[in-house]
């Protein structure tokens, strides 16, 4: 097994890559990659790009994937066919998302990112962000997703009913843990953010909701947390097992 060379994401962060498949925990991948990509929106499409002066979508791919110690193959047929298959229903942030475009076989490629959305090397528009569910023409002509990252495994709600010391509630998806005080959020009768409290650290949250809305958000129903890593830790509860 080939062992390749570790890329720094920050300044303390380390992870290795085998066969194309690195291990980072699930708050790495929903921050970092999803981050590093959006700061690419914008550049033009360039058939066989795979440099910040233009991308094609497997030169994007290639391009991001790469800087977070995961070597991709160049073309997008190539890389449907590494990585670890996942369902649609299973999605994540940070997982490659495949269609056919051409009508015979994988020939585009983006990232997941979450509510549905995916970033990509559009062909008119460049790197944009579109939709898997409404808009039709990539709901239509989606394959499938690949994981490059191997993520950690979420915890499994303990037996006596409570995940991080508090109850667990319908629909609920994990916990938010404040670390530095952040902001409570909420929408007035304008659809306008207003903020209700400032939270304390050590303070815990049911989330039920997840958007990219914001740079990113966590709904507690009807209140917002902005998924800032440095104020909050956020806690994936695995409501299968």
């Amino acid at each position: 097994m080939k062992k390749l060379a570790k890329v720094v994401l920050t300044a303390s962060l380390l992870f290795p890559t085998f066969f194309g498949v690195s291990k980072a925990s699930a708050a790495e991948q929903n921050t970092d990659i999803i981050e590093y990509s959006k700061k690419l929106i914008g550049i033009p499409y360039v058939y066989g790009g795979d440099t910040t002066s233009g991308f094609d979508c497997s030169g994007f791919l290639a391009y991001v994937f790469s800087h977070f110690g995961v070597d991709l193959p160049r073309i997008s047929t190539d890389q449907y066919h590494k990585g670890i298959s996942i369902d649609k229903a299973d999605l994540i942030p940070g997982d490659a998302v495949f269609f056919n475009t051409l009508g015979s076989r994988v020939s585009h490629s983006g990232i997941y990112i979450g509510d549905n959305q995916f970033i990509h090397a559009d062909s008119t528009k460049g790197i944009k962000i579109s939709n898997l569910e409404t808009e039709m023409y990539w709901k239509s002509r989606y394959v499938g997703a690949k994981r490059f990252v191997e993520l950690e495994a979420p915890p499994a709600p303990p037996v006596d009913g409570k995940f991080m010391g508090l109850d667990i509630k319908t629909n609920q998806i994990g916990v938010v843990e404040i670390k530095k005080a952040i902001n409570l959020w909420k929408r007035d009768s304008n659809n306008e953010l207003e903020m209700v409290r400032v939270l304390k650290p050590g303070e815990k949250f049911r989330v039920y909701t997840y958007d990219t809305n914001h740079g990113g958000q966590y709904g507690l129903g009807g209140t917002f947390i902005t998924n800032m890593k440095e104020h909050i830790e956020y806690h994936a509860l695995d409501a299968s097992k």
